[in-house]
């Protein structure tokens, strides 16, 4: 095998070995020395393709969003109606943490609990993800007629906010030692629901 290859195919193993600790564990609680156990591979090895822990956390998440948002584009129909389009979001959602679980932890580690110290370059490497996010509302909110006084700027600005306030739900969960999997089994659970709240309100207006 040439160099190059043999590169590669020990660059791959590191990955693979640490997307598979990250995914198991929140970047604080992820060891370098259990990478390592993973894969077979001695510490030197891992330092000598990258320069800490946070080097290879960070080109983890980067594959991971780059999968999730190369899989939305494969898979979201050109001709999507819009009405349809949030059940069809949602179930693609569903269907990629399926068909990648080895990315699902890892995932909403980064979403829910980011490590303080990398969240400006975890909100770099998640950019076109938030893109992706918010053109998909962009499309979703133009099939809808919006309340008075309320312009399709500020729309979008309020989901924001409510996005955040849903998140931040289950960060406090998190830090409060609830079990992570069922924090993400309520999350996706409840986002369809808070969705259509946050859309259409929780009081009925009279008339």
């Amino acid at each position: 095998m040439k160099r190059e290859d043999m590169n590669k195919a020990m660059h791959t193993k590191i990955i693979e070995s640490a997307i598979q600790e990250f995914n198991e564990k929140s970047y604080e609680k992820a060891s370098m020395n259990h990478i390592c156990q993973i894969g077979q591979i001695s510490k030197g090895i891992i330092y000598h393709y990258f320069k800490d822990k946070d080097e290879l956390y960070l080109e983890c998440i980067k594959i991971c969003f780059e999968t999730i948002v190369t899989y939305y584009q494969d898979h979201l129909p050109l001709d999507m109606n819009q009405e349809e389009s949030m059940k069809i979001y949602m179930q693609l959602r569903m269907q990629f943490f399926e068909e990648y679980p080895q990315l699902r932890g890892l995932f909403f580690h980064t979403i829910l609990r980011p490590p303080s110290h990398l969240k400006e370059e975890v909100k770099m490497i998640k950019t076109d993800f938030d893109v992706l996010n918010e053109d998909f509302i962009k499309h979703y909110l133009q099939s809808k007629k919006l309340r008075t006084g309320v312009s399709f700027e500020r729309a979008l600005e309020y989901y924001k906010m409510m996005q955040n306030t849903f998140n931040d739900y289950f960060r406090v969960q998190i830090e409060n030692g609830e079990p992570f999997d069922e924090i993400v089994e309520k999350h996706e659970e409840e986002m369809e629901n808070w969705i259509d709240i946050v859309l259409y309100g929780i009081a009925r207006e009279e008339n």
